[in-house]
């Protein structure tokens, strides 16, 4: 992977489930400003994925089914989480978010371990 990327990927993780841990403490529900930054956090890994499939023929060693299957389950966990969190108008949404956003730091690393 690339490794400026993947610390964008990190960084907008993180904020993400920090935020959203700070919102469901706080009692609110999912804001625009937070559904967006979960938006934007999807909208990068869908970038990952198209970048993933372009660079991929240069990789030796990498099971695509298997990189290929987190990329996609990250992208389903953070596309889900974010519809749930627009849906659920009680704390549980951004509670959402903070859960997917934490799962995706662990598939970034996983999927940064498989590319080496």
């Amino acid at each position: 992977m690339f490794t400026v990327f993947t610390i964008v990927l990190y960084a907008v993780s993180a904020v993400l489930a920090i935020w959203s841990i700070v919102e469901t403490i706080r009692n609110r529900p999912a804001g625009t400003l937070l559904l967006g930054a979960t938006a934007l956090l999807l909208l990068l890994l869908i970038v990952q994925l198209v970048l993933s499939i372009v660079t991929f023929g240069s990789t030796h060693g990498v099971d695509p089914l298997l990189y290929f299957g987190y990329v996609i389950t990250a992208i389903l966990v953070i596309g889900l989480a974010g519809f749930w969190a627009f849906a659920e108008l009680s704390r549980w949404g951004p509670g959402v978010l903070a859960a997917a956003g934490l799962t995706v730091i662990v598939m970034i690393e996983r999927l940064d371990q498989i590319w080496q």
